[in-house]
């Protein structure tokens, strides 16, 4: 039927072109941003994931460019602690000749000083980012005083985000300290550790007796470096020996402990008792064995062996000698000159702060080592949340184009029969005339 009031067909037929102008508008949408999903009401699922992923991105991203400014900080330190191995070891060869009779030692201090202050030039020159590694307001020798590095970003299966970090132990990099206690400096505190003291109540002790002979009363942590050197004289009836205690001698005592760092610490009453029965008994080859010393209730007791059960032990006080100064040396106060100096003592030192200065560069490297790793497996990982992110929500743009064209064509087709289906009423027209 036929109608001027209604055009059923040019209304079927603009339903259509509508439709297919929605269609089209979505495609073009997706051509020109390459989004499939582009809004949440895209696909809300979806989004919500992607935009999420997008937002780890870019933590991810602020992640490795803090990396790369804590590498910039690694490698400057690193450098730094290079030059100083360098130079530690020219002073050595210095100070080695300064030993040789008929030597100029007045020309050979002038060129340490240069040296000293080449080694002060590159502490004070080693900063990045207002931080230098080799130089410190930290007092004496905290072993906790650290800094740290950004390192991985990471978001928990409930959701939750947090920033790991990389620690750096300023203690194992320090090259001067305020107040003392750097690499190359001497300790600003007279005692080491905890500090000889009684030497857990041996200094000063002696005792005789039969049986089991009570020993010195520990009363209180004290620390045996391994600049120290305690012997004690004792004799069991008419046998007479010795027994030392060292820090190496400390170290076999209770190196096998968990938690003990091969300090020389002695800590409590069990720690001294096994500490004596190393020097005692431990130590001696069987002919040489004349008493060991056993852990009493709280403190220390000497028994003599079996065979020697009956005898008199006698215990002296004991003599305590110390290789180094309780506080160190200090490279910047070395001088050849002072007609003082021990030379084998200094050689020493400067051995231990040659190797300290070498730990500190092997530390440095295992850094640089770790933050190179991470950086890659940044990156690695920043790849692949983009290859995520496009797997979900970017068009595939050859079946765009392919979608686009085909619309393109319908729109002309439902044009035309628009167009058609308006001329109807041209046609109705006609039968009145």
């Amino acid at each position: 039927m036929s109608s001027i009031l209604t055009n059923a067909g040019a209304a079927s037929a603009l339903q259509m072109l509508r439709s297919l102008d929605s269609r089209m508008s979505g495609v073009e949408r997706q051509v020109a941003t390459g989004l499939r999903i582009e809004h949440a009401s895209d696909n809300a699922a979806y989004w919500s994931i992607a935009t999420t992923m997008r937002s780890d991105n870019g933590a991810l991203s602020a992640v490795q460019d803090a990396l790369g400014l804590g590498a910039a900080k690694v490698e400057t330190a690193y450098e730094g602690i290079a030059a100083t191995t360098d130079i530690l070891t020219a002073f050595m060869a210095k100070v080695v000749s300064a030993q040789q009779d008929g030597i100029d030692k007045n020309k050979i201090q002038e060129e340490l000083e240069q040296l000293k202050q080449q080694i002060v030039s590159i502490s004070n020159s080693a900063s990045f980012a207002g931080q230098n590694w080799l130089r410190s307001d930290m007092q004496g020798r905290e072993a906790g005083a650290k800094t740290s590095v950004v390192s991985p970003f990471n978001r928990s299966e409930d959701g939750t985000v947090s920033v790991g970090s990389i620690d750096v132990d300023l203690s194992k990099l320090v090259l001067f300290k305020n107040g003392g206690g750097g690499i190359l400096q001497k300790e600003p505190d007279p005692d080491l550790g905890y500090g000889l003291g009684t030497i857990g109540g041996l200094m000063g002790f002696s005792t005789s007796g039969y049986g089991d002979v009570p020993g010195p009363v520990f009363d209180q942590p004290f620390t045996i470096t391994k600049f120290d050197v305690v012997t004690v004289a004792f004799s069991v009836g008419t046998s007479n020996d010795t027994f030392v205690i060292t820090k190496n001698v400390v170290d076999q005592a209770l190196g096998g402990q968990i938690g003990y760092g091969f300090d020389g610490d002695i800590e409590s009453t069990a720690d001294w008792a096994k500490v004596l029965l190393q020097a005692t008994f431990l130590n001696k080859a069987p002919p040489d064995i004349l008493f060991a010393a056993q852990g009493g209730s709280p403190n220390i007791y000497f028994r003599a062996i079996i065979p020697l059960a009956a005898e008199l032990i006698t215990v002296q006080q004991p003599v305590h000698t110390r290789t180094l100064p309780p506080e160190g040396i200090d490279l910047l106060d070395i001088d050849v000159t002072d007609p003082d100096i021990d030379f084998p003592t200094i050689t020493l030192v400067l051995d231990e702060m040659h190797q300290k200065v070498i730990s500190a560069g092997a530390y440095l490297g295992s850094l640089k080592s770790r933050i190179a790793m991470q950086e890659a497996f940044g990156n690695r990982l920043t790849d692949s949340l983009d290859k995520g992110i496009g797997r979900l929500v970017d068009a595939n743009m050859s079946e765009a184009s392919s979608k686009l064209k085909a619309l393109q064509v319908q729109q002309q087709l439902a044009t035309q029969s628009l167009s058609i289906a308006n001329s109807d009423a041209q046609n109705i027209l006609s039968l009145f005339r």
